[in-house]
Parts: structure tokens; sequence; C-alpha cells
């Protein structure tokens, strides 16, 4: 981290599930910050709370203590209504883990990718299609597949689909959560080679994963969650060659043959040698 003020600011976040004798929490005081054009992983195993406290930041669910913060705006005192109009501006998006979820079966690809600025307005429908065809080029789609629905392209098309969708309204926040778990080998290489090189200035990454080899050579930092705490924050280098928790030091064990550091090609060589032994 810089002395940068931060982009997004977690602080002393608390959730819950439940009610009663059922009443769980799922996150216990999480307490972390994201630079503008930072590359963040959060690593954890299932059901640690990633995904819990994703939604927290994008308002998805609501903190019982703590405070979140974009740009200094407090989002733990959103109104519902001021969310709605939050979330419409496009700063912050989220990509899922399965694409379907976000890309509707019954709409070609261009009408999935498009419907963000269409709801936003101000652009025609020409302006909009201009935006996209670029966007598809951004992520190395061919323009042929944009009459095609999300069921008639490969898992990998979808992912960088539902990719270019969520950057399609310029955001300054991207969290994506598990994009290449549901992947096969070469798709999971070509994910993570697009997300690392559009890493930059204009927008920063959160990374969610359980695997912390499929995220050591785009981050610049990890989070390490562990039952619902966060356990240790450092720089990625620090994280692989030096973990201090015990959970952190299992993690880098499951995936011995990365190090951080290096150039792209060698980080390229070794995701490659640890996916197709996987």
């Amino acid at each position: 981290m810089t002395d940068i003020a931060p982009l997004l600011s977690v602080e002393g976040v608390d959730v819950h599930y439940g009610r009663g004798a059922r009443r769980k929490q799922a996150i216990h005081a999480a307490d972390f910050a994201i630079a503008p054009g930072e590359v963040v992983g959060l690593i954890g195993e299932t059901g640690s709370g990633k995904s819990t406290l994703a939604r927290a930041i994008i308002g998805l669910v609501r903190p019982e203590a703590g405070r979140i913060a974009f740009h200094e705006e407090d989002l733990t005192a959103l109104t519902p209504a001021k969310w709605r109009a939050f979330r419409r501006t496009g700063v912050i998006q989220y990509v899922f883990q399965d694409p379907l979820r976000s890309l509707d079966p019954d709409m070609t690809l261009h009408d999935s990718v498009a419907e963000p600025l269409l709801i936003r307005g101000g652009l025609t429908r020409a302006q909009i299609t201009e935006k996209v065809r670029r966007q598809f080029g951004k992520v190395l789609l061919d323009e042929t597949l944009l009459s095609r629905l999300p069921g008639q392209v490969s898992g990998g098309q979808r992912q960088r689909a539902a990719i270019a969708r969520a950057l399609l309204t310029e955001p300054r926040l991207l969290i994506l959560d598990e994009p290449v778990s549901a992947l096969d080998s070469a798709n999971r290489v070509q994910i993570l080679e697009l997300l690392h090189a559009l890493a930059g200035p204009d927008v920063a990454l959160l990374f969610i994963s359980h695997d912390l080899g499929s995220v050591a050579g785009i981050t610049d930092r990890v989070i390490v969650l562990y039952r619902g705490r966060i356990v240790e924050v450092d720089r990625t280098d620090s994280i692989i060659n030096r973990p201090a928790h015990p959970y952190t030091k299992l993690l880098v064990g499951s995936a011995p043959t990365l190090t951080a550091g290096g150039s792209d090609r060698q980080w390229r060589d070794r995701l490659r040698a640890e996916l197709g032994a996987a």
C-alpha cells in the first residue's frame, strides 16, 4: 500500500446470518483497504466468508457492525434507493464464478453486455453497440459471437463476455468471485492472463479465490480469510515466501510449484505447470 487515499475501505465489518439459535457470524471484524489501481487477492477455503464479504461491499448484505467506504463515501449508510442509484453508476462491478448467473440465457451476448449502459441511459443504441464491439476486442472475443446466446459459446468465452460487461461502465473497482474455478486449465490460464493485462491505474481488482496459485502472478497483495476472520494481509511475494499464519502456510504448501516474483513469462510458465498438474 502507498500513501494514496484508499479507493475502498473496510473497517471492522461484522456480518451475521440467521436468527436466534441459528444465528451465525459469517465475518468477524474485517479490516482492509484497496488503493486505486491495486490488485488484491482475497483467499480462503469454501465457506470461509469470501463471497459474503464481497456481497457486503456491493450492498447485497448489510453489515451488523463496521463501515464500508468507497472514495470516502459511507456505503453502509446508504438507503436502498441511494444504493440503487449508486449501483447504476457502475463504479463497482461484480463478476460471478458462473457467468450464466450474470448473463441472461435468453439474451444475446451483445444485449447482455450492453445492459448496464441501457440501464444507466444517456447513449444511443448505435453508441452502445460501438462500445460493446470495442469492449469485445479488449477481452479478445470475436465480433461474430455478439449475436450468440450464452449457451452457444464456451465457458471461457462466457467468462470473457461477463468481464466485458463488467468493464463497459468503466468501473473503478472490479470484484471477481472465483472467476476461473469453473473453467478448464487452458481457459483458466487465458482468463488469468487477460486479467493480468487489464490491471492498471484505472481499475482496481479484488480477486476472490480458494486457490492461491491462481492469483499469485497478478496480485499486489493478498488477504487471507479463515473461518470469517482475516488472519494475514501482506504483499504477495511475502505471503508466498514468508507466510506467517499456519493456514496461510497450508495454502502456500498446496501450490508448491508457484513462487512470487519473476517475469510475466516465468509466471505464466509456472501457472501452466501448476494448472496442468492439478
